[in-house]
């Protein structure tokens, strides 16, 4: 025995092993043994053992005592009693062993390897650090393949608590293997039980799809699929179409409804797709109460409208050509005749070029197709010729803009206008920007101030779809000031402060004519005076009668996993009416592995809590624990809907949630 000596020895017989430890001995029948820190490398494995055996003839290599293993691309880490490996046949075993293969860690009684399959024996899988196993997945037996884990006789234990039990399981190793995502499961206000069984298919390596199940004992039942694929570098197309039935008669969701939208068969198509220039969507619902019924959060539920549309956008030196078809469903009102769509808008853009010496000319021309099944709808062509004049006075840049306004109007049905046509609306405008920064004792100020005039003659009584069509007489004097303020290359606060004045002596705020001369100033403004604390303030002021039109500010606090937001919204008309009003409350604390979170919204004019909601999650090493209470006002009925929702994350595969009824 050479105990500082560092033996080396290769075999080549098509292949190579090498060894290294501190005592080696050829035994009479041909066999290799080595003690003492042994180490072996071959091919793709690395073996370290107290104890050794290697047969060159049969390829065969038996370690026991503190036996370790490790595949050279790292997907496989073994510690064991005693392990045996076939190089020639790639099979072998270990016992009472205890690693890692990809994102799990397991130990188990015994596995048996052959080729790239593992079959374990009385074990357990999980994917906490194994210094924190608090969640398990043990098993009798279990198949381990590069794809999936295959188990049987589970027993789903926390803490060594069994808290369920499954005959079989299937977990997908890599982070896109096909099969069985979390289910949701619970039920709601008006179901005892809903049970949703997402399944998943990676048909490609750029190209999947989710198939989604969906039960409930008393809504509409159903199914849907979404499909994803990459056609470029980027996901350029995606569609999902859901199909639902629902039971008749109308069930007790439907009271308070338009009964005329009432549909047996309820569906949501959607898609899009991104091929550069050209772009394509489809959202189509069977009635505007879907989303309502089908989805549980609120932002699926709230969303006010949705698009349709084919947009195609091409551009060239001097050129930039679009066109739009963009198709809007109201989710808010019972019927879609009313709303307005482009069908189809067509843009034409010739970018600003030198006419001559200091005269520069850009030209926007557009066709648009306004149309509706019920109200006010007109096809409209604008040609808008501008040109700009920039100078200099007394060091200061100037720059005029003068835009010739023709709109021309034609088959305008619904309402009646003097005006079909505005043809040669003069409007002129003169800006006058100045830039000033400067240092203060390592405060440094960034600040751009520009006064701005602009003229037009003559107002229009045409017909009035967007701001294009807003050609009024106009007299106005405004200004417009943006300042940032730094202290180390630290940003400490940026303001934006906006107003004028109207020699006109009216002007037109929230839909409201007002005849007064000075506009309201309205400033934006965003504090960072310390890291923990932030303000931010959004304030239309009328200085005419002393008064806040609109202020929406928050302040928070935040540091040390805690945080707390106060919000305020305040908006009135300027007669002073208020339209809204409302407090906000958000803070969340992180304790040690909890983290609770409150919320509160409040509407000042009705005297309603509109949502109140507390909420706190328990963060395992691979696991997590939610609860969330929310209480929202139905102003309709006028009574609170109350929810209850449950999240899990087992073994960190995938989030799912759970609403409950209370």
């Amino acid at each position: 025995m050479l105990l500082f000596l560092l033996f080396f020895l290769f075999f080549s017989y098509s292949f190579s092993l090498e060894v290294l430890s501190q005592s080696l001995e050829r035994l009479p029948d041909g066999t290799f043994r080595a003690t003492g820190d042994v180490e072996a490398y071959y091919r793709e494995y690395y073996i370290r053992a107290d104890f050794m055996t290697y047969d060159p003839q049969k390829r065969v290599v038996y370690a026991r005592d503190n036996v370790y293993i490790k595949s050279a691309d790292g997907r496989l880490e073994v510690r064991g009693k005693e392990a045996l490996l076939d190089l020639e046949r790639d099979v072998g075993y270990f016992l009472d062993a205890e690693g890692r293969f990809e994102k799990f860690n397991f130990t188990a009684k015994r596995v048996d390897k052959e080729g790239e399959l593992y079959s374990v024996e009385e074990g357990s899988i999980t994917t906490c650090p194994p210094d924190r196993r608090e969640m398990n997945l043990c098993f009798s037996r279990a198949s381990i393949s590069p794809r999936y884990v295959f188990s049987k006789n589970n027993s789903l234990r926390l803490f060594r608590i069994p808290i369920a039990y499954l005959p079989v399981s299937l977990f997908p190793v890599g982070d896109r293997r096909s099969g069985l995502l979390p289910p949701t499961i619970g039920s709601n206000t008006y179901n005892t039980f809903i049970y949703q069984q997402p399944i998943y298919w990676a048909i490609s390596k750029n190209k999947d799809m989710t198939l989604t199940f969906d039960f409930r004992n008393r809504q509409a039942k159903g199914l849907s699929l979404e499909y994803r694929q990459s056609l470029r570098k980027e996901l350029d197309l995606n569609t999902n179409l859901s199909f639902y039935r629902e039971p008749t008669p109308p069930g007790k969701w439907w009271q308070g409804r338009d009964l005329s939208t009432f549909r047996e068969n309820r569906y949501r198509i959607r898609g899009e797709v991104d091929l550069g220039n050209l772009k394509a969507g489809v959202d189509l619902l069977s009635d505007p109460y879907f989303m309502q019924d089908v989805y549980f959060t609120t932002r699926e539920r709230t969303v006010p409208y949705l698009t349709s549309y084919i947009s195609y956008r091409r551009e060239w030196e001097s050129f930039l050509f679009t066109f739009d078809l963009k198709r809007f469903y109201d989710t808010t009102s019972p019927s879609n005749r009313q709303t307005l769509q482009r069908l189809p808008e067509m843009g034409f853009y010739l970018k600003e070029s030198q006419l001559l010496p200091h005269i520069y000319f850009n030209l926007s021309a557009s066709y648009t197709n306004f149309y509706r099944e019920e109200g006010m709808r007109a096809h409209r062509l604008l040609l808008f010729p501008e040109l700009s004049i920039p100078k200099e006075l007394l060091g200061l840049n100037l720059l005029s803009t003068l835009t010739l306004e023709n709109l021309f109007y034609l088959d305008v049905r619904g309402e009646d206008f003097k005006d079909k046509s505005v043809v040669g609306s003069l409007r002129y405008r003169e800006r006058l920007p100045y830039f000033f920064n400067f240092n203060l004792r390592g405060f440094q100020f960034k600040n751009i101030l520009e006064f701005s005039y602009s003229y037009r003659p003559k107002s229009f009584n045409n017909p009035r779809f967007d701001r294009l069509d807003s050609i009024d007489r106009e007299s106005l004097l405004s200004y417009t000031l943006r300042s940032h303020g730094y202290y180390a290359e630290r940003i400490l606060y940026t303001l934006f402060l906006e107003g004028g004045y109207n020699h006109l002596g009216r002007f037109t705020y929230a839909g409201q004519e007002v005849r007064e001369n000075l506009l309201p100033v309205r400033a934006i403004l965003w504090l960072y005076p310390l890291d923990w604390l932030r303000l931010s303030s959004d304030s239309v002021y009328d200085p005419v009668h002393g008064r806040l039109l609109k202020t929406i500010g928050s302040l928070t606090l935040s540091g040390e996993g805690k945080s707390i937001t106060l919000g305020r919204t305040l908006e009135k008309n300027y007669d002073g009416t208020r339209v809204n009003d409302q407090y906000s409350l958000s803070a969340s604390a992180l304790y040690r592995k909890a983290n609770i979170t409150l919320g509160l919204i409040r509407d000042n004019r009705i005297n309603k809590d509109l949502q109140r909601q507390a909420g706190m999650e328990y963060r395992g090493a691979c696991w997590s624990f939610g609860l969330l209470l929310r209480d929202i006002y139905d102003g309709t009925r006028q009574k609170y809907l109350k929810e209850v929702f449950l999240t899990f994350n087992v073994f960190d595969l995938q989030r799912f949630t759970v609403p409950l009824k209370r």
